[in-house]
């Protein structure tokens, strides 16, 4: 069998309506590297999380809008697009029963905030406006992301991850970005303007977030490196 890779969804909802959606280029990255996509709506009660991570072998927790300011006790200061406050508290609470289970995560963009967010760190809420010399990190358009660079820091779990691979171009859409880091998480890679581009637990080696989106660039070496350890750490699950 595949390792099974639960793959969270964006939420969108308008009045008593609520929609999920995804992009397929997280599926077809999760199958390209020899796993199972399987999706977690945001709709499942968040009581449910522990069976929920029970029945897989790993997570991606995918980009989104904003996680609302109160969620690391401040308030709105700046222009933001909110996620919904019920994808935020299911993802939360998949991200912790996925720690408590031991579980791989590969965090990405919205998920790596979700990461920080989990264990007691904040976000820059607008990086245009709050970091004064910042390059540009999301594009005029999110179909079409801005490009930049990103720094492996040496000794890092991505640094082994990446052997090789020090600095490398990423595709980026986000406008905001750790600010301080949640309790027992270390720095694993940094914008050439000093943001904070990637993230890990420390004694939890199943534990990666990363700012970019790998799957905008699912054929190139990093990406292809990245979703092939989430599955080959998955695949340990399975044993």
């Amino acid at each position: 069998m595949k390792p099974r890779i639960a793959i969270t969804l964006e939420l969108s909802a308008k009045g008593e309506r609520c929609l999920n959606f995804l992009d397929l280029a997280y599926a077809e990255c999760v199958e390209r590297a020899g796993g199972l996509p399987l999706y977690f709506p945001s709709l499942i009660p968040p009581t449910f999380a522990d069976e929920a991570v029970a029945m897989i072998d790993g997570l991606v927790l995918t980009g989104g809008a904003d996680i609302h300011p109160s969620y690391y006790g401040e308030e709105i200061n700046s222009p933001v697009i909110l996620s919904p406050n019920q994808r935020t508290d299911f993802d939360l609470r998949l991200f912790h029963a996925s720690l408590k289970a031991d579980k791989p995560i590969l965090a990405i963009c919205h998920g790596m905030q979700i990461m920080n967010v989990a264990l007691g760190g904040t976000l820059f809420q607008d990086i245009p406006s709050q970091v004064p010399g910042s390059l540009l990190h999301r594009g005029e358009k999110d179909s079409v992301p801005a490009r930049h660079t990103v720094t492996v820091e040496a000794g890092s779990r991505l640094a082994k991850i990446m052997t090789g691979m020090v600095e490398f171009k990423v595709s980026s859409t986000h406008h905001q970005a750790v600010k301080a880091l949640g309790k027992n998480l270390q720095i694993s890679a940094r914008a050439p303007d000093g943001i904070v581009e990637g993230i890990e637990l420390l004694d939890h080696p199943k534990f990666i977030g990363i700012q970019w989106h790998p799957e905008k660039d699912p054929h190139g070496e990093p990406s292809r490196r990245l979703f092939q350890w989430l599955v080959e750490m998955a695949r340990t699950e399975m044993e």
